[in-house]
Order: C-alpha cells, then structure tokens, then sequence
C-alpha cells in the first residue's frame, strides 16, 4: 500500500512538473514574439524615417540631374541640399500658403501642359509662363506676396550655384543657369530697358560729339 501511494505521488509530480514546464515555454514563446514585434516596430519605424529624409525637398537636383558626378560630388552635393533643404521647404510652404485649391490645381496644370510641350524656345518658355501666370489668376495682394517668394527663391538660387561652383568641375559648370538679368554687374535691370540716368547720359555723350 505504502508502495502505491509513493508510486502515486511520483506520478503526479511529473504531471505538475510538465504542466509548469509547458506554461514556461509559452511564456518564452509569448515573450519572444513580443520581441520581435518591437523590433519590427522600430524598423517600421525607422523606415518611416528614412522616407520622410528622402523626401527632402532637393535643391541641386535640376541643375544636377544630366550631370555625370563622381561618388565624391555626390557626396558633397547631399551635403548642398541638407545644408538649403529648410530654407526651401520655407519657400515651398509659403508659396503654396499663398495660392487657393482651386489656383493650386490651375497652375499644375498649366505646368504640366507646359512641360509637356517639345518646343523648349526662350519664346516658348516666356508663352509657358505668361500661361501658367493666367491660369493661376492671382489677385494684386497675391501677386505682391509672391514676387516676395520668388525673390527669396532666387537668392537662395543664387546660394545653391555659388555652392555648386565649388563642387562641380569647369566642364560641369557650363550646363548651370547664367545670372538673371539685373544681378550682375553691367545687367540691365529686369524688363530690358536701361535706368533713366543712363539713357540722359548716354544723350548727352552723343550731344558732346555732335559739337
């Protein structure tokens, strides 16, 4: 009899011991799963990240993009575009702060068309213009916030060539833009006419010749 219940209480330990053991297992298994969900969080996450750094708004790219870069240039021009990326995303935003839907989605379109079209002429490109301009119809406040924007815009240009300049090789350089009209010396200023105190000069020096 004594050796019955011992062989009883043998009997159920091992049951006990099995079932904490199991218990165990699924606690690690549980724990583990909830490991690797974090991890997949983060990674997720992380992702999520990198996505919103790639979407950086870039300040090199259209005067980069036909160019043949070394992995050094490549490396310098990243740099170029963290460098401006805030004061563009500013512009960006304060441009757009301008502008209704109903203008936003006008003047994309306008783009687009423009874009699209395969005569790339200075003419072409002044009619582009002049058709995106009527196509967004801005109203006399708009057009002097914006003239504000596109003068921040073309400083900051102006910037991102002169960092360029650096970067690139003389080759390279001859694809960037040429300065604007009436940021140079001896430019005229913008709409081609000269300033009024030239043109008296100018009169005057043919007048003294004439005698």
């Amino acid at each position: 009899m004594t050796v019955l219940k011992t062989v009883l209480m043998l009997a159920m330990t091992l049951v006990l011991a099995s079932g904490a053991a199991a218990e165990d297992a699924k606690k690690g298994e549980k724990g583990k799963a909830g490991a690797t969900k974090k991890e997949g969080g983060a990674k997720k996450g992380e992702g999520a990240k990198r996505r919103g750094e790639r979407k950086a708004p870039s300040v090199t790219s259209r005067f980069t993009a036909k160019l043949d870069l070394s992995a050094e240039q490549k490396e310098k021009i990243a740099a170029i575009d963290k460098e401006f990326a805030a004061k563009a995303a500013e512009i960006n935003k304060a441009s757009q702060a301008i502008l209704s839907k109903e203008q936003v989605a006008a003047r994309k379109a306008a783009m687009q068309k423009a874009r699209s079209s395969k005569d790339k002429s200075p003419e072409a490109r002044k009619a582009a213009q002049k058709s995106i301009q009527d196509a967004t119809k801005l109203t006399d406040e708009q057009k002097t916030k914006m003239t504000d924007v596109n003068k921040a815009r073309q400083e900051l240009s102006g910037k991102v060539l002169a960092a360029l300049k650096n970067v690139l090789t003389e080759e390279q350089q001859k694809s960037l833009p040429k300065a604007r009209r009436g940021e140079g010396k001896g430019k005229r200023p913008e709409g081609g006419k000269k300033p009024a105190g030239d043109r008296k000069k100018k009169g005057e020096a043919k007048k003294d010749a004439a005698k």
